[in-house]
């Protein structure tokens, strides 16, 4: 009786060691799971920063449509614009 019950236990344990391997490294187990998390994680992260990218983007295109003054300013600092009968001094740093 004694033997039979410790061969059930063996036989047991063998059958239950190659679930948990499956459980734990298998095709969708726990550590698949986990780095599939991971990464929803990551890619959320990333989507927040192109969102607020994006409504950063939306905010300066109405600017540039309605503000003439931001077109202006960027038009000057950008593109090196200056209004007709305005004259450009530049200052060159001298090297030592």
């Amino acid at each position: 009786m004694k033997r039979k019950k410790i061969i059930f236990t063996a036989a047991a344990l063998l059958a239950a060691i190659p679930l948990l391997i499956l459980l734990i490294a298998g095709n969708q187990g726990f550590l698949d799971m986990y780095r599939t998390y991971r990464e929803d994680k990551i890619r959320a992260g990333q989507i927040n920063a192109a969102r607020a990218e994006i409504d950063s983007l939306k905010a300066e295109i109405l600017k540039l449509q309605s503000d003439t003054a931001h077109v202006e300013k960027i038009a000057r600092e950008k593109l090196g614009m200056v209004r007709k009968g305005e004259t450009i001094i530049k200052f060159v740093e001298e090297k030592k």
